[in-house]
C-alpha cells in the first residue's frame, strides 16, 4: 500500500488499564476512500481502540498518522481538528429541538453580540441535508423523525466538521430494513465526496456488501487486514472467535417428542392473518420471513400481549388463550423479546433482581426475597450462560447487549417452561456471545422445552433449527427441514414465492 494512500495510521498501539492489557501492538493502515469493517467480539479491543483515535482514551504506547503527519491525539477536540468525526449507536439528540438546533448544538453559529445566526447554520445544514438525500427538513423537530431519520441528522452533525474520516458504531442496530438501505445509499454519496468510513457492526452481511477492507481484533491483538473480496466468511469468523465456524453452531441431536404447542388459523392484529403451525417437544423450530411478515405479532398473541381475534391454540392438546402475559407464563410460555432494553432489562436493577423477575415466587421465601437463594441461583446461572459481570450486585444497564441478552434468558431457567420463544435474540450482540445463546437454546430443547426461533439471519436459522417455517403476509407459507434448505429457497418464499407459484399456475391454466 502506498504511503499517500493511507489516511489514517495507527502504529504499535499499546493500552492497559492496571494489569489488564486490552490492546497489545495494533497497527492498523486505513486508506483514502474506502470503507473499512472493524470487526471482533465484545472484549477484543474494538472500543478502546476508538477511543483512542477519537481522543477518549490516551494510549500507553504507540503513534497516530493522518495523512502521514504524525498527530496528538489527546482529546476529541484533537480528534476532531484532525479530521476525524464518529457517530455513536445511541446518538444523544434533544427531541424537541429541531435538525438544525442539533446539528449544531454546542457549536452554534454568532453574530455581532453574540447573536445566534440561525440563518448561516439552516444553511449548512440544508446542504447537508441536500446531499445526503435525505426526506426531511432541517426545520423538523427530532421527536417526529423516524430511528433512521435521526441516524441521518446524526450524519450531518459529523459532516459539518467536514471529516476526513467518519466512524460509524453499530449504525444498524435499530434501523429497519429500509432505513438500513438508505444509510447504505448515504455511505455511497460520502464515498463518491472522498470521505473515508470506519464501518463497526456484528452483522456479516452488512460487512461483506458495503466495505472494501476488514480488519479483526481478538484478545486485544489485530488478527489482520484482509479485502473483503479476498477473505470468506467463515474465514473472518474463524479469526473473530478462534476456531471453526463449525464450532459456531453447536447444535446436537435431540430427541423430538409429542405436540406441544399447536397454533391454527390464528387471526390477531392487522398482521397475523390465518397463522398455523405445530411445535413438538426438544424442537427448534425457526421462523423467517421479512419485516412486516407478522412473526413477533403472532408470538404476542401466544403471549397474551396480542388479542386473538379467531383461531385456536393448544398447548399439550388442551385448548389455550392467554388475556394476559401472566396466563401465558403460568400455562409454561417464556418470553425472550426482541426490544431487551425496553422490554427485557430493568436497567437501573442489578442483575440478581432481574434474573428474578420472572418467578419471584421461587426466589422468596414467605413473599421475601432469599438472599442466600438470589446468590445460589445467580451463580448457577451465570456459570451456564457464562455471563461477564463484576458480581450478583452490579446494575443490568452497565452490561454489554451479549450480556443483557443472557440476563433475559437466564431470567426464565429457574421455572417450570415447556415453551421458549427467542424474538431476534443475537441482535446486536458478538459473535461469542451468539454461541452462548445458541447453546442455551440447545440445552433447553435436550430437555424436552420446544423452542421458536425469530430471526432475520437465515444462517444462523438453517445452522441451529430442526426445521423452518416461513412466514409471509401474515401466515406460515412453506416448511423445509433445516438440513434440506438453502438461502435462496428462504428468501424465495419470504419474498412471496407462493403468490408468483399461484400466477404461474394461473398462467398455465389460462394457456389450456
Amino acid at each position: 500500500m502506498e504511503e499517500n494512500q493511507v489516511l489514517l495510521e495507527c502504529r504499535g498501539i499499546y493500552k492497559s488499564f492496571g494489569k489488564n492489557k486490552v490492546l497489545q501492538n495494533i497497527n492498523l493502515r486505513v486508506r483514502k476512500g474506502e470503507v473499512h469493517a472493524l470487526l471482533g467480539q465484545n472484549g477484543a479491543g474494538k472500543s478502546t481502540l476508538v477511543k483512542i483515535i477519537t481522543g477518549v482514551y490516551s494510549m500507553n504506547a504507540g503513534e497516530i498518522f493522518m495523512d502521514g503527519e504524525p498527530v496528538r491525539i489527546n482529546s476529541p477536540k484533537d480528534s476532531e481538528n484532525a479530521g476525524i468525526s464518529i457517530i455513536h449507536q445511541d446518538q444523544q439528540l434533544v427531541p424537541f429541538f429541531d435538525v438544525t438546533r442539533n446539528a449544531f448544538l454546542g457549536s452554534e453559529i454568532r453574530g455581532k453580540g453574540g447573536k445566534l445566526n440561525f440563518k448561516k447554520m439552516k444553511e449548512l445544514v440544508d446542504e447537508k441535508l441536500k446531499l445526503i438525500e435525505s426526506d426531511f427538513t432541517s426545520d423538523q423537530q427530532i421527536s417526529s423523525l423516524s430511528v433512521g431519520q435521526r441516524e441521518q441528522v446524526a450524519i450531518v452533525t459529523a459532516l459539518l466538521q467536514n471529516p476526513k474520516l467518519l466512524i460509524l458504531d453499530e449504525p444498524t442496530a435499530s434501523l429497519s430494513s429500509r432505513e438500513i438501505e438508505k444509510l447504505f445509499e448515504v455511505i455511497g454519496k460520502l464515498k463518491k465526496e472522498g470521505v473515508t468510513v470506519i464501518y463497526i457492526s456484528h452483522h456479516l452481511d452488512e460487512i461483506f456488501r458495503i466495505t472494501d477492507s476488514i480488519t479483526v481484533l481478538r484478545d486485544s491483538r489485530m488478527q489482520g487486514t484482509f479485502s473483503t473480496e479476498s477473505i470468506s466468511r467463515k474465514d473472518v469468523v474463524s479469526l473473530m472467535i478462534g476456531k471453526e465456524l463449525k464450532d459456531f453452531y453447536p447444535k446436537e441431536e435431540a430427541v423430538i417428542g409429542d405436540t406441544v404447542l399447536e397454533v391454527e388459523d390464528v387471526y390477531s392484529g392487522t398482521l397475523v392473518k390465518g397463522a398455523s403451525f405445530k411445535l413438538r417437544r426438544g424442537e427448534i423450530l425457526g421462523l423467517a420471513g421479512l419485516v412486516g411478515a407478522g412473526r413477533t405479532e403472532t408470538m404476542l398473541a401466544m403471549y397474551g400481549v396480542e388479542k386473538m381475534k379467531s383461531g385456536q391454540v393448544k398447548i399439550d392438546g388442551k385448548p389455550f388463550a392467554p388475556k394476559t402475559p401472566l396466563e401465558a407464563c403460568r400455562a409454561g410460555i417464556a418470553f425472550i423479546p426482541e426490544d431487551r432494553r425496553n422490554e427485557g432489562i430493568v436497567s437501573q436493577m442489578d442483575i440478581a433482581e432481574n434474573l428474578s423477575l420472572a418467578s419471584t415466587d421461587l426466589w422468596a421465601r414467605k413473599g421475601i426475597i432469599d438472599k442466600k437463594k438470589e446468590g445460589s441461583r445467580f451463580e448457577e446461572i451465570r456459570d451456564a450462560l457464562n455471563i461477564v459481570c463484576t458480581g450478583q450486585k452490579q446494575l443490568v444497564g452497565e452490561l454489554s447487549g451479549g450480556n443483557q441478552q443472557k440476563v433475559v434468558i437466564g431470567r426464565w431457567m429457574t421455572g417450570d417452561f415447556k415453551v421458549f420463544i427467542f424474538d431476534q435474540p443475537t441482535t446486536g450482540v458478538d459473535i461469542g456471545a451468539k454461541t452462548e445463546i445458541y447453546k442455551q437454546m440447545v440445552a433447553l430443547a435436550k430437555k424436552g422445552c420446544g423452542i421458536i426461533f425469530i430471526s432475520s439471519e437465515n444462517e444462523e436459522l438453517m445452522g441451529i433449527c430442526d426445521r423452518i417455517a416461513v412466514m409471509t403476509k401474515g401466515r406460515i407459507v412453506k416448511e423445509f427441514n433445516a438440513g434440506n434448505v438453502t438461502e435462496h429457497d428462504i428468501l424465495y418464499w419470504s419474498a412471496g414465492g407462493e403468490e408468483e407459484e399461484r400466477k404461474e399456475a394461473g398462467n398455465v391454466g389460462q394457456e389450456e
